[in-house]
């Protein structure tokens, strides 16, 4: 007898990972007030199109800069309530929950490629792995995401600086919004 696999509990989620992706890149830096976090086009679409579908958005980050004490916690939060506010205010809409590997101590299991931060998001957010969807714009987000299960990983790529990449993603784009249309395709797809 065929054995059946059970279906994975859980809601679908599109993970995004923060500087460069969501927000314009802050190159070799970070961004380290709420004026400095530029969001990309077509963002407040991409929620928008996950929202409707019933799909979970949830930010995966790095912020080391916590760590290096650039900011403190304090400014970090005003740095994500800034960005969710400016997000409904603009499109309806804001992200799910927000993960942010700080480099303090004892966020180890969080620092990427780590699977932690999203572990801890499907834990806390009842979400499937499986069904989800990763956009980032590092191997070291992809890896993440691979390590964790989830069904599929998009890359952006700045074209500016172009690098190589060690890791392979399911799907490539060069913004978020030339992946606006595909992403509204593919979780907009009957099951």
């Amino acid at each position: 007898m065929t054995k059946i696999p059970k279906a994975e509990p859980g809601r679908p989620c599109l993970f995004l990972d923060r500087d460069g992706v969501i927000n314009a890149s802050p190159g070799e830096g970070y961004v380290l007030s709420p004026t400095e976090l530029v969001l990309n086009e077509g963002i407040g679409d991409l929620l928008q199109c996950a929202h409707s579908a019933g799909w979970l958005s949830i930010v995966i980050t790095s912020q080391r800069c916590v760590g290096k004490e650039r900011i403190d916690l304090s400014m970090l939060a005003s740095i994500h309530r800034s960005m969710q506010e400016e997000l409904n205010d603009r499109y309806g809409c804001c992200f799910d929950g927000i993960y942010a590997f700080t480099g303090l101590p004892g966020t180890e299991t969080w620092q990427k490629p780590n699977p932690g931060m999203i572990e801890q998001a499907c834990n806390d957010h009842c979400v499937a792995p499986s069904l989800s969807i990763m956009v980032g714009d590092q191997d070291r987000d992809i890896e993440m995401a691979q390590q964790a299960g989830i069904g599929s990983t998009i890359r952006v790529v700045n074209e500016a600086e172009q690098r190589s990449q060690g890791i392979s993603a399911d799907q490539t784009v060069f913004s978020i919004a030339e992946l606006v249309p595909t992403l509204k395709n593919q979780i907009m797809a009957p099951s």
